[in-house]
């Protein structure tokens, strides 16, 4: 058996079912060539770094690495901005990338990069594709152990290049040091923030059984269901009068984190009360930002979570600022807070909703409650413009049987715009919408404020109707709340792509975020 046919069947036994790439004449070919012997589908990008995003995002939905191909040097260094994303949001993938080995020489130049410095930042780290191992499954859990983040496997063609083997390493667990149990026998109001970690540790069940405020961070939105009278919505460290967050902690005694890290928060600060982090690993960075009083593991999370039954507060204030945050978004004249309403009253909310970044993403983040966290994906942590795109076309390849309502704005809608050929290839449930100020809205207010150019962040066309056209998706245009309805009673998951450009006033569209952050 060859080691190309070894590793088909190892990234088939790990229950992989779709694989993302772009191809070379080497041994990406032949491993490409055994994987559909197992019924394992290959997607062809038009660009290697939606590969690494749609493969992390399966990852993501599955708790299984994802994995994507390229060549070596350019295919790789195309790989970069999904790699990127894939590291910002915590997104388990395996990039199998054609390389050189270690000992070929150096006069051998065509297409070589130094893909150790390439992509240090960027993966948590490199291995080479080899008999001697490791295997596939072993590299794969290095790229979803806490925290998730993608891995390169290099392909050399060679059964064992020559390299000094390291062991690859994984968080293990550790002892708590410091006692937590008083303060939550102690506490009459305590706070649960959730992180992404929440998500993997599958604690979601017992999240919706609390009857104290209950925030996620952006990026773990609907680890608790927001439907529910103790949902807070989005933490973000900077929320203004309007939002929970404003609300709610100037009353908490106690403020208990899962896995609640810099990274996915605006800003990070000490709390005003006594806080604990559940944690899988000792993050220094995340206790200097926090100052925690303790870091039990992560192994406790559900007795700790458990101990918190019989603690019930909040629940009446949240309904009051939730219900006066709502009205605030929705008083104002047709704005995306309008267009997620419409959303949700047309097609409900078991869809998945997929945010860019943008001004429209701090609406969406408070506005849309998202029963399930793996109905809602967003660049929650990085703010990656252009990540939505490959994030819904990856995720409805994943699952079409899950419409995707994917909103970008003006700057996110071409980074990856290619890839929608996919989404027509498939026919698959989504709707793109563009909400368009036709300028870079989330950077404009500081221009204004500071009396700077606004030349560079004007969208000289921001019309894409015609272009979606080009790709063969029904495109339409509509301006105001009764037409978007009618457009999306009208549109079925079976029908294919569909795509809806929103304009809207600019100036109102800056100001919609004030009072909320």
């Amino acid at each position: 058996m060859s080691l190309y046919s070894q590793l088909a069947d190892e990234i088939a036994g790990h229950g992989i079912v779709d694989v993302f790439g772009i191809p070379g004449s080497g041994p990406s070919l032949d491993l490409i060539d055994e994987l559909e012997k197992r019924s394992i589908r290959f997607h062809l990008n038009q660009f290697e770094g939606a590969s690494a995003i749609m493969a992390g995002v399966t990852g993501r939905l599955t708790s299984r690495a994802g994995v994507a191909i390229s060549i070596k040097g350019p295919g790789l260094s195309n790989m970069v901005p999904g790699l990127a994303i894939c590291r910002f949001e915590s997104l388990p993938m395996v990039a199998i990338c054609e390389a050189y080995a270690p000992d070929v020489l150096l006069s051998k130049a065509h297409k070589r990069l130094d893909h150790g410095t390439l992509t240090k930042a960027l993966v948590k780290g490199r291995r080479y594709i080899s008999q001697r191992g490791p295997k596939f499954g072993e590299v794969a859990a290095w790229a979803e152990d806490e925290v998730p983040a993608p891995v390169l496997f290099e392909a050399t063609g060679r059964p064992d290049p020559v390299e000094d083997i390291e062991p690859i390493h994984l968080t293990a667990g550790r002892e708590d040091g410091a006692t937590y149990a008083h303060l939550i026998k102690n506490s009459q109001r305590p706070v649960i923030i959730a992180g992404t970690l929440a998500i993997r540790q599958a604690l979601s069940p017992v999240l919706n059984r609390m009857e104290v405020p209950v925030f996620s961070t952006a990026a773990a939105k609907g680890v608790v269901d927001e439907s529910l009278p103790h949902a807070a919505g989005v933490y973000t460290g900077v929320g203004s009068e309007y939002v929970p967050e404003k609300v709610v902690f100037d009353r908490a005694d106690l403020v208990i984190g899962i896995g609640l890290r810099p990274s996915e928060v605006l800003n990070a600060n000490p709390f005003h009360c006594p806080s604990i982090n559940i944690d899988a690993f000792d993050d220094k960075i995340a206790s200097d930002a926090f100052k925690f009083s303790a870091s039990p593991d992560v192994t406790k999370g559900k007795e700790i979570l458990n101990s918190l039954e019989g603690k019930a507060w909040g629940v009446q204030e949240l309904h009051l600022c939730l219900k006066k945050l709502r009205r605030y978004m929705l008083e104002k004249t047709f704005l995306p807070a309008h267009v997620y309403e419409t959303i949700e009253m047309s097609l409900g909310l078991n869809v998945r909703m997929v945010l860019d970044t943008g001004n429209f993403c701090t609406i969406g983040e408070h506005i849309w409650r998202s029963p399930r966290p793996n109905l809602y994906l967003s660049s929650g942590q990085g703010r990656y413009m252009g990540a939505s795109l490959p994030m819904g076309i990856g995720a409805c390849i994943h699952d079409d049987g899950i419409p995707c309502l994917v909103v970008v704005g003006d700057g996110g809608i071409g980074p990856f715009v290619s890839e929608l050929k996919l989404a027509v290839r498939y026919q698959l449930p989504m709707v793109v919408l563009l909400l368009s100020d036709g300028m870079f809205g989330s950077i404009r207010g500081r221009a204004l404020r500071d009396g700077l150019t606004q030349n560079p962040l004007t969208i000289e066309d921001p019309h894409w109707v015609s272009i979606m056209e080009g790709f063969r998706i029904n495109a339409v245009r509509v301006e105001d709340q009764q037409s978007l309805t009618d457009v999306l009673k009208r549109w079925s998951s079976t029908r294919g792509p569909l795509f809806i450009e929103i304009p809207f006033n600019p100036d109102d569209y800056l100001s919609m975020t004030e009072g909320i952050r």
